[in-house]
């Protein structure tokens, strides 16, 4: 923003105040201070420079508040687990393993779909697919994690509630 569009934003002395908000009223000021730091010219010729604006982006700071630390976090070097996967179609334009937002993996391999919990590292078979030849290629999570779609290479598209272990809804 420059400081001519500031000037032309501030009310001058002689305008009323009277229909502004106080909330406008104390922006236009914060506004005015910082803009102009108590300049009366838009264009100053000195020998010494003035001191940076300070950036608007950023909230006034109290002195008094101490810096939090940031918490370290361990990152492992290795696996935590090693999941054994066969059957796995191996399509980077497929997608085969997704992970939802309450720490589950869902992985299709052909015609069946597992998920593993890693809270507990327990493996459960949601579904397999019977009587048809297509395997599943796409599995997804709903943002709840209590939802999980897949999708068939015959355009088939199952909707699942994970919590219930059944499908809600077929589209075929």
């Amino acid at each position: 923003m420059e400081i001519t569009e500031a000037l032309l934003n501030i009310p001058t002395k002689d305008e009323s105040t009277a229909e502004l908000s106080p909330s406008r009223a104390a922006y236009r000021k914060l506004l005015a201070d910082t803009m102009l730091q108590g300049r009366t010219r838009v264009l100053c010729f000195s020998n010494r420079p003035r001191t940076p604006l300070r950036s608007l982006l950023e909230p006034p700071t109290p002195t008094n508040i101490q810096p939090v630390a940031k918490k370290r976090r361990h990152i492992p070097q290795g696996p935590k687990q090693t999941l054994d996967v066969p059957n796995i179609i191996a399509d980077d334009q497929l997608n085969v393993l997704d992970w939802g937002s309450e720490d589950v993996l869902a992985i299709a391999l052909d015609d069946a779909v597992y998920l593993w919990n890693d809270a507990n590292e327990s493996i459960t078979e949601l579904v397999t697919v019977t009587g048809s030849s297509a395997p599943i290629t796409s599995v997804g999570w709903a943002p709840d994690g209590r939802h999980l779609a897949t999708g068939q290479s015959d355009a088939t598209v199952v909707l699942y509630d994970v919590t219930a272990m059944k499908p809600v809804r077929v589209i075929t």
